[in-house]
């Protein structure tokens, strides 16, 4: 009798755990029975209290059959030893059994459901919202995408190294480094084009004077800009001002006075690091959160373009693996859908490839997390 009650109560429970399992009360565990054979493993337990007043029905053996909670966990840990070698077994992965791609509610709890991903148009969006004055108040804040580069190449056994690269963005913006810039050019419309894009210092003959007498100090600029035409100046100033002194080689001679100042000027440098032998990271601003969001999908589009350059050739999967998009200092961070963010793509005016700053004169920018 008392085994068949027990027997109706062991079936009343595994269809209530397989209903709560099934409404997702137990995402990751499952109910689990022991067999030996085609008997079940029962658990014996005896009553003896009742043997010592003398009472024989306390002794009846009650049967407990034993159940027990494991995780969802495919494959196995243990080891097998073989002519005295240890061999491993598969190593287990455990199954994540979310309830469903998205949430349904506009409240959820993040462990029942994937990290989501959104495309580049609905993060800036998000951004800028929370940059406005009735919330964090940082309209002026850069906004970065931080992303891991695969350095994987056709080889196997060969890895991309590390890259540098100073690119002009479309649409320029405060990167965080002041810079002082003299230009030296005779036409009036190039020196004030050079005033204009944020020059400190602009002339033609009275500029290279001060330079020659030193009234203008080596400590008085960051970069030295000129036009051709003073090649015999500039290497006199060779002993005194060192590589600072305009060269052809190095970029700081151009007739082009207007893409030379936004190089040196507003130039924005970054520098992959290297995190394993097959990734590396790198974090950049493209933009302001005050600028509009077509500018800022343009700063953006034309970055990762500048970046998918530099993936060599015959290697396969995506060379930017993972990117979220922050602006600090508030803690949001929004995963970037990489699959989706093509379709925002637009159109981007083609400008002429813009060499790199030489290596001895690149600025590398702090960005801060």
């Amino acid at each position: 009798m008392a085994a068949s009650i027990i027997s109706s109560k062991m079936n009343t429970l595994m269809v209530v755990a397989k209903c709560m399992e099934r409404r997702g009360v137990f995402p990751l565990m499952v109910i689990q029975k022991r067999f030996k054979g085609n008997k079940q493993k029962l658990k014996m337990k005896t009553d003896d209290s009742g043997s010592k007043t003398g009472d024989r029905s306390g002794s009846q053996k009650v049967l407990f059959p034993e159940i027990s909670l494991v995780p969802n966990i495919q494959g196995s840990t243990t080891t097998v030893a073989s002519k005295g070698k240890v061999k491993k077994k598969k190593q287990p992965t455990i199954v994540q059994n979310y309830y469903g791609d998205k949430p349904l509610d506009d409240v959820w709890i993040s462990t029942h459901y994937p990290v989501p991903e959104y495309p580049l148009a609905e993060i800036i969006k998000r951004h800028k919202e929370y940059a406005q004055p009735a919330m964090f108040n940082q309209l002026d804040s850069r906004i970065y995408a931080d992303m891991e580069i695969s350095l994987r190449t056709s080889k196997k056994t060969k890895f991309l190294s590390p890259f540098k690269s100073t690119l002009v963005p479309p649409h320029l913006f405060d990167i965080g480094v002041k810079k002082k810039i003299i230009v030296v050019c005779n036409e009036k419309d190039h020196i004030n084009l050079a005033l204009k894009l944020g020059a400190y210092q602009a002339g033609g003959d009275d500029i290279v004077k001060m330079l020659l007498r030193g009234t203008i100090k080596r400590s008085d600029f960051d970069y030295l800009l000129s036009v051709p035409g003073y090649e015999k100046e500039w290497n006199q100033l060779q002993g005194s001002f060192g590589n600072a002194a305009p060269s052809i080689s190095r970029g700081t001679i151009s007739k082009d006075i207007e893409q030379m100042v936004k190089l040196y000027l507003h130039g924005l440098t970054y520098e992959t690091v290297k995190t394993s032998q097959s990734l590396a990271k790198v974090q950049v601003p493209f933009g302001q959160l005050a600028m509009t969001s077509e500018q800022l999908t343009e700063n953006f589009l034309f970055l990762v373009d500048d970046i998918n350059k530099r993936k060599p050739s015959g290697a396969s999967g995506k060379f930017i693996s993972y990117m979220t998009i922050v602006a600090p200092p508030s803690p949001e961070r929004f995963i970037l859908n990489l699959d989706e963010y093509s379709i925002v793509k637009k159109k981007i005016k083609k400008e002429s490839p813009v060499d790199p700053l030489p290596v001895d004169e690149e600025k590398v920018m702090q960005t801060a997390l």
